[in-house]
Parts: C-alpha cells; structure tokens; sequence
C-alpha cells in the first residue's frame, strides 16, 4: 500500500530513552517476516492467520516505519478463499523450506541498529518422545509450516520449524541489533531460548523462563471449553488436532546430534511474545467481524491506542487489559495469557516496541557489564 504515511507514527511520540549507540552514522535497516498459515482444505483449517498477516503487513509499513520491500509475507491463501500456488507471483506458499529462507534473508547481513521482527500465526505444536528415556529432557516446540505433516528422516520426522532450529537462525544477529519474534499459536513453554519471562496471568513478577520437560508435559491438561463453549465467535484452537511424536529411532539419533548453535549475543534486544503458557489455549475466533487470532487483535489494537510508541511492558499491558475485558465480555471460558520472554540486558521498560533506537540497549549494558567484571577489586 502507497500513502498511508509509513514512519510518520514512528517518528514522534512522547518516549525519549536516550539510548547511546551508532543511529545516526549509518542507516538502520527494519525488516519483518509475516507469516500466516490458515492450512486451507486440510482437517487442521483455521479462519484467522492469513488475516492477521496482512494485517502486520499494514500496520509494520504504515504506521512503524517499514519499508513495503523490507517486509516479505507468506500466506497460503488469500481472503477470497484463493489458494496460493506455488508460483504465486504476489506470496509464497509457507512451506518450511520457503520459511527457512525466509528466516535466512531476515537475519543475513544484519548490523547494529537494525530492528528485526519474525511474526508467525498458525499452529504450534509440542513434540514429545514416543518413549520417555528421560523425563527431564527437554521438550521440542515447533511451528508448523502449511506441509508441516510430509514425512522425513531426521531427529524430528516432521516439516516442522523447531525452537531449536529458530534458535540457530537468531544466534547469527549481531549485537547491536534488536529483535522483536510474535507468535500467536500454543506454545507451552518458550519459542526463543532468554533467561527471563513475564507471565500476565501474574503480570507482576519476573519468572526464569525455562523449557518445559518431557515429565512437565504429560501433565499438563487441556481445557477444551477454551474453545468449545466460544462457538459464537467461531472459536478455534491454534493446536493441532493430532500430535506428532518421536519414533524411538529418531530418539537414537538425537543422542548422536549435538547442538552446534552459540547461544543468543548477550547484545543483542531480544523481545518474544507469544500467546499462551502450559496447557493454555491460543485462540482463533472472529472479533468485530473478523476471523483473526485473539493475541494479533489485542496486540494491534494496542498499538493503535498507544499511538505505535510504547514500550514491551506498556504494550504488554495494555494487550492484557484488553485481554481482560474480551474475557469478561465476549469468550468467559477463553484461558489464555499472553507471554513475554527476553535477554537480561534489555528490559522491557527499557526499549520501545520495534525502534532501531532501542537496538543499542542490549549492547550498551553488556559492555558496562563486561567492565564491571574486569575492574579489579
């Protein structure tokens, strides 16, 4: 879309944090991956993520300071109900080969300054060992791409994007950087691996945010009524409906795969929301008319009442409250709370939502601190 003002949101407002960094030498590039997943024509069909896509598309371009050839958006069929071929020429298919090189192109040549945003809506799903040998091991969490459910060899016999696999890709980011990852599906536990997590069930404490085990998993219960008793908005799980598992060979194949990925750069801003916690539920469901997922509308429409300059904690806040009254309003029986996870040198009271000023935040403490400790006694 041409007109609609792109920056001019992003440009002013009543924050100013001061950041200390490398902005005004060189240019920050902003670059989004959209991702919108409806899995049209399959027993897992959803009605919402599309539609939440290209609406991040509007909101990332006309009110955040994108650029339109920044953002690449892959859907798999358009609002009409039009499937997306292959050789579409407008989208790709988000297929997990063309997510992969998607998430390639987002996090290449990256530099200090740059704000980077990876946003996913469809279903999630948790992947656990058909045979538990260890109930502490971690458990996997994936995303699932539109032919998530092709079969292949490997550790994961499925097309699915794994945490760890995320986890690969966002190591590459430099410090200096700053990266914003939406994901409106059910994760249970965390989709990016940062040391700290505030759940708004209980939006006043700080928690460590760690994975969830294979032995924390099989206990967790479902409430189905999260969905099944909002009918009336055309309520649906972002979970699906069958859960794939490890064969036992791919068990022994993990144990000889080692992680080769570094962990996250102590200066890199990394902020993760995510839709829900546990056994909670993302939902899919039409608000105002409009198929969506319940976190998108809140988080879009929270922007939109913060004038797009905010903080990750106001926003969050500000999501939560809205969240609240869809609660007591609309869906009574809907359990989810939203989820923000992040690295220990960026806070988020301390950088505003998607501005490349906030990159150096990150940066900036972990070099105080690295003084810190080299300053001798």
């Amino acid at each position: 879309r041409d007109g609609c003002g792109v920056g001019e949101a992003a440009a002013s407002g009543p924050h100013s944090l001061g950041v200390q960094g490398c902005a005004d030498e060189m240019p920050a590039k902003r670059k989004a991956l959209c991702i919108g997943v409806n899995y049209a024509g399959s027993d897992s069909e959803l009605r919402g993520p599309v539609n939440d896509a290209l609406r991040w598309v509007d909101v990332l371009t006309c009110s955040l300071g994108f650029p339109r050839e920044g953002v690449l958006t892959m859907i798999d069929e358009y609002p009409s109900g039009e499937l997306v071929a292959e050789d579409d020429p407008n989208y790709p298919r988000p297929t997990q080969e063309n997510i992969l090189e998607g998430l390639d192109w987002l996090v290449q040549d990256a530099s200090e300054g740059d704000s980077l945003v990876f946003v996913f809506s469809g279903h999630a799903v948790q992947i656990p060992d058909t045979i538990a040998m260890d109930s502490d091991a971690r458990l996997d969490e994936a995303l699932c791409p539109v032919d998530w459910d092709a079969f292949e060899w490997g550790v994961v016999p499925y097309r699915v994007i794994t945490d760890e696999v995320l986890h690969q890709y966002f190591a590459r980011l430099p410090s200096g950087a700053l990266l914003t990852v939406v994901i409106d599906a059910c994760i249970a536990s965390s989709a990016v691996r940062v040391p700290l997590r505030i759940n708004f069930e209980y939006p006043d404490r700080e928690m460590d945010n760690h994975s969830l085990t294979q032995a924390e998993y099989q206990d967790l219960a479902f409430d189905c009524d999260a969905w099944l008793r909002n009918a009336h908005v055309n309520a649906l799980p972002r979970r699906l409906p069958r859960q794939p598992s490890k064969p036992l060979w791919s068990k022994f194949a993990q144990m000889f795969t080692k992680e080769t990925a570094p962990p996250l750069n102590e200066g890199l801003a990394v902020f993760c929301l995510t839709a829900c916690s546990g056994s909670q539920t993302a939902l899919d469901a039409s608000l105002e008319g409009i198929a969506q997922g319940c976190m998108s509308y809140c988080l879009q429409q929270a922007l939109e009442l913060l004038n797009y300059r905010c903080t990750y904690l106001e926003l969050c806040e500000a999501m939560d409250h809205i969240a609240r009254n869809l609660r007591k309003e609309v869906m009574p029986y809907m359990d989810q709370f939203f989820q923000l996870s992040y690295g220990k040198n960026a806070g988020p009271d301390e950088c505003l939502v998607f501005d490349p000023g906030s990159a150096f935040v990150a940066k900036d403490k972990a070099k105080r601190r690295r003084g810190q400790r080299r300053r001798p006694a």
